[in-house]
């Protein structure tokens, strides 16, 4: 069919066969779009008063509607909720390293889902009353929801009504305590409902506002906001926990462009060719989050800074006993029951509680509990080298006291049973309210649970809960030349009574320790003869007098030479002080042998205390002078509760010959910290390093695949001069007919190629192809001027044979055309020359 037969081309004013160059409009009437969302109505062709119409110079001129704005169906909107789900799921997941993921979960859901209910199920019932769904009651509706779900969900056991008063404080106050609550708490944090309301506050909230993002704006990012300001709180309040958010955050990067293609204007030709062409960018997003997560700040669990350094957590200092002081008393009645454990592992010794203070009369606590959720952090600047896992179930019978025993420092518990002491309220909350309760010493790790009372008050009888330790296997040539740390610090001793006088007792110490540590070089050799001294000089006896006080030690060391466990560790770590070594007093039990199934008993008779020496790199390393058995003539015996792996280490260190000059590098003890130190970031294996950048290449490649195509019709419809853009379209026109037949070469005319189009596309959408063909002849080679409406309407024209060629091409064939190494570098030469 003729340009000049052709009806509509017949009924355009100003088109003629044989125009010239000087038209000022367009020769052809663009097709009417037939796709599910046009770009606007067809033009409006109407005639002018310079001539009649077909006239060749001055024609008519055809006045187009302006372009539509990028409008977003109702169907696209509903649909970006998906991503929105997506990207509000990642944002709360980042909470795990606050809470743990079971009981966080639950939370997670009801706050995603239900305010996304409540605000689509708002604007869809406005909608079809046919008016703009009004803000405010989806505002008002959603805070009355989220006040009743957090009641009947969390704070459900709380007294008073759903609407009540009360209730609303104290949701509205436990909202407000709960930020500085987990920061002043060792992570995870509890999962009491004062402390998750947070969570669920922060991602009701965003779930609400970028459901209604969604619903009510056309900005394909602005709903990805919310969610990404609220994974702000996870983060900051996350430092120093457990895990890494690297994974949330590569959610986030993925959901977000997800969001970003289906709300743009790439998705109007058909969802699932937007997906198929943009799902490979999403992955390489994704991987690049992936990969760039463990590197940034905040994602993963080396972090730079920590608000917690900022925040003043309260002091709570333990009132209780001190253990020290029921040693003697737990070891004249033997046979009292304190605690029953099953251990999976070898037999460590118990710790209850680590004293590290002395003001010449009582070793003390200087312990500052903190709540924790189960975990009990390491021991910063310390790593002792291999480890043993220990898992202990333990059951207090009558121990008395806030503390609780665990091998060495564990690194969890969990409290798996309620103790039958305390009021009803106390006993009516379980076992969750006891984990509520659950502080840690960060400083000793040593547990404690209650607030203490009275003297020898049972206040967790019937507790029970499970502990895990990673106990530390002491390697013999790493103490042999170990230093230790410098400063005052646990090497302090009151040397001056009240009057200012020095005090006799300290010289005291301080001879008999330079007699037991002569010819020793090093400070583990000292702290080695130093305990042997005492085990072989010195008797122990269960029935001595208790006390630790100045006089109580120099009466024991001079005179009486017998004692408890409680004389001969607090004797050490006296007399180890007036060596520069800093020391503390560890007091628990010795771990004797099970029965057949497993369950060891026990009882006053195993109480035991120990001090402790620390050294740089290493930590806290105990020692044992305590004799293992009574002795009457103060013979050698074999030291109470020392394992036998440290017998075998200490005898090696013994009788090895003392070089002149210690080994180097046993000596810089920053270098061994270094090298211990483990890498908390997380990393790849070198050999998968390979395989990951042909992976990171090959999504590179098929996204430049999926992006050229639409950077170079981007560029070609969005030029300046409309004569630019009316050759932009039909070269675009040009690449859509060669995935139909037309051979790629560049010396097809225009009309040639106008011919080829006719023919194999037909219909009204390609009516108008020669028309367009002459067009561009005259634009090119003619000097033609076109206007903005001219280049508007070839553009529609463009989109419109696009959308033939869409629908004829498989989509598969598309897909393996587009990958084609010939057609990327046809794609990057069409770059190069816009």
């Amino acid at each position: 069919m003729s340009p000049a037969s052709s009806p509509r081309a017949a009924a355009l004013p100003g088109v003629s066969p044989a125009s010239s160059a000087g038209h000022d409009g367009p020769s052809w009437a663009p097709p009417r779009p037939t796709a599910a969302e046009a770009p606007g109505p067809a033009p409006t062709i109407q005639g002018t008063d310079d001539g009649p119409t077909g006239s060749g110079h001055g024609g008519g001129r055809v006045r187009t509607a302006p372009p539509a704005p990028h409008r977003l169906s109702l169907r696209r909107r509903l649909w970006s909720l998906l991503p929105v789900a997506g990207l509000l799921a990642g944002a709360g997941l980042g909470f795990h390293r606050v809470f743990p993921p079971g009981p966080l979960l639950p939370v997670l859901v009801v706050a995603v889902l239900v305010p996304m209910a409540v605000a689509a199920g708002l604007f869809l019932a406005q909608g079809r009353k046919g008016r703009p769904a009004p803000l405010w009651p989806s505002l008002v509706l959603g805070a009355v929801v989220w006040l009743v779900t957090a009641r009947v969900t969390l704070f459900q056991d709380s007294a008073g009504g759903l609407a009540s008063g009360g209730a609303v404080g104290e949701v509205w106050s436990a909202l407000l305590d709960s930020p500085h609550a987990i920061l002043t708490t060792i992570l995870p944090a509890p999962t009491g409902p004062d402390f998750l309301v947070l969570p669920h506050a922060v991602v009701w909230l965003a779930s609400l506002t970028a459901t209604e993002l969604a619903l009510r704006t056309r900005s394909p990012l602005l709903p990805a906001l919310p969610p990404v300001l609220a994974f702000g709180f996870p983060l900051v309040l996350g430092v120093s926990g457990p895990g890494s958010n690297t994974l949330p955050a590569t959610g986030l990067v993925a959901c977000t462009a997800l969001l970003v293609l289906l709300r743009s204007r790439a998705a109007r030709r058909g969802t699932v060719r937007a997906l198929s062409t943009g799902l490979p960018v999403v992955a390489v997003l994704a991987l690049a989050a992936a990969l760039l997560g463990p590197r940034l700040p905040g994602l993963s669990s080396r972090e730079p800074f920590d608000l917690r350094q900022d925040v003043r957590p309260p002091t709570v200092h333990p009132q209780s006993t001190s253990p020290l002081d029921q040693v003697g008393a737990w070891l004249q009645h033997p046979q009292t029951r304190l605690f029953t454990a099953r251990t999976a592992g070898k037999a460590h010794n118990w710790r209850l509680a680590v004293l590290d203070r002395y003001d010449g009369v009582k070793w003390t606590a200087g312990a500052e509990l903190a709540r924790s959720g189960g975990r009990v952090p390491p021991q910063l600047g310390a790593d002792p080298g291999r480890r043993e896992r220990v898992e202990q179930r333990v059951t207090i019978q009558d121990l008395p006291g806030i503390w609780l025993p665990a091998a060495d420092r564990p690194s969890s518990v969990e409290v798996t049973g309620k103790s039958t002491k305390g009021s009803a309220k106390h006993q009516g909350d379980g076992a969750d309210r006891e984990g509520r309760q659950l502080a840690v010493d960060p400083a000793s790790g040593v547990l404690a649970l209650g607030k203490g009372g009275a003297t020898g008050t049972r206040v967790n009888r019937g507790l029970s809960y499970t502990a895990v330790s990673q106990a530390p296997v002491f390697d013999a040539k790493r103490l042999q030349y170990a230093a230790v740390p410098n400063g005052p610090a646990y090497t302090t001793l009151p040397r001056t009574d009240a009057t200012g006088k020095p005090i006799k007792a300290v010289e005291t110490f301080s001879k008999l320790a330079a007699t037991a540590t002569a010819g020793s070089s090093y400070p583990y050799e000292q702290a080695h003869k130093l305990a042997s001294w005492l085990r072989e000089r010195y008797r122990f006896d269960p029935k001595s007098i208790p006390g630790h006080a100045y006089r109580n030690l120099e009466f024991f060391l001079t005179t009486g030479k017998h004692g408890t466990s409680e004389q001969f560790a607090a004797s050490f770590a006296v007399m180890a002080r007036t060596l520069g070594l800093p020391t503390r007093v560890a007091v628990g039990f010795r771990a004797d042998g099970a029965d057949k199934k497993g369950t060891t008993q026990l009882t006053g008779r195993d109480a035991l205390a120990w001090p402790e020496v620390r050294f740089k790199g290493v930590g806290w390393v105990p020692f044992y002078p305590t004799p293992g058995q009574a002795s009457k003539d103060g013979s050698s015996v074999p030291p109470a509760g020392q394992p036998k792996e440290r017998e075998k280490a200490d005898r090696d260190i013994a009788e090895k010959p003392r070089p002149s000059v210690p080994p180097k590098q046993q000596d810089d003890g920053k270098d061994r910290d270094s090298k211990a130190a483990p890498d908390d970031g997380g990393g790849l294996p070198a050999w998968a390093y390979a395989p990951l950048a042909v992976l990171v290449l090959l999504l590179a490649y098929g996204g430049y695949a999926a992006w050229a195509p639409y950077r170079i019709r981007s560029r070609r419809r969005g030029a300046r001069d409309p004569g630019q853009r009316v050759l932009g379209a039909w070269q675009q026109i040009v690449d859509r007919l060669t995935e139909i037949g037309l051979p790629p070469t560049a010396a097809h005319t225009a009309t040639e190629v106008a011919a080829f189009g006719t023919g194999r596309i037909g219909g009204s959408s390609s009516e108008q192809l020669p028309a367009l063909a002459r067009l561009v002849n005259e634009v090119g080679y003619g000097g033609r001027t076109p206007d903005e409406a001219t280049a508007d309407a070839a553009w529609r024209h463009c989109d419109a044979i696009e959308e033939v060629v869409a629908r004829t091409v498989p989509r598969r064939e598309r897909v393996k055309r587009a990958l084609r190494p010939r057609t990327l570098l046809r794609h990057s030469r069409s770059g190069a020359r816009q």
